[in-house]
């Protein structure tokens, strides 16, 4: 696989990039390859560009390699701990973690916080119990 294939369309910065040449290095999850493509990171000339594209590119278009010296796992789980959201039910703006994960939501998360969902989930047990008795 070339990293033109993993990544798509190839911006015009990128031909400034030390990874440019380097696609069968840059295809490997070996844990070796990963700390020589994070070398390879570390030195390159637009890794400021190229950290920038993958922040703007949604969590399914992130290609499953290393990019500006962070794993897709890194840059999706940075994305989690800087991002925000407003619960549906009590209207805080929250940061997503305190969210819980739902594959049809915004960002992956459900719309009401989990201080939220747990007291919907403890007011409908409690209606039940008391339906039933």
């Amino acid at each position: 696989m070339t990293l033109l294939v993993a990544i798509g369309t190839v911006p015009d910065w990128h031909r400034d990039a030390a990874c440019g040449d380097l696609g069968k290095l840059f295809a490997s999850k070996k844990p070796d390859d990963v700390d020589k493509q994070r070398k390879v990171c570390a030195a390159c000339p637009v890794r400021v560009r190229c950290a920038a594209d993958a922040a703007a590119k949604r969590k399914n278009q992130l290609p499953d390699l290393v990019v500006a010296g962070q794993t897709r796992a890194e840059h999706l789980n940075g994305r989690l701990v800087n991002a925000r959201r407003a619960c549906t039910r009590c209207g805080e703006w929250k940061p997503l973690p305190e969210f819980n994960p739902k594959k049809r939501g915004k960002h992956g998360r459900a719309s009401i916080c989990k201080r939220c969902e747990n007291a919907r989930q403890r007011a409908a047990y409690q209606a039940k119990k008391t339906a039933t008795s």
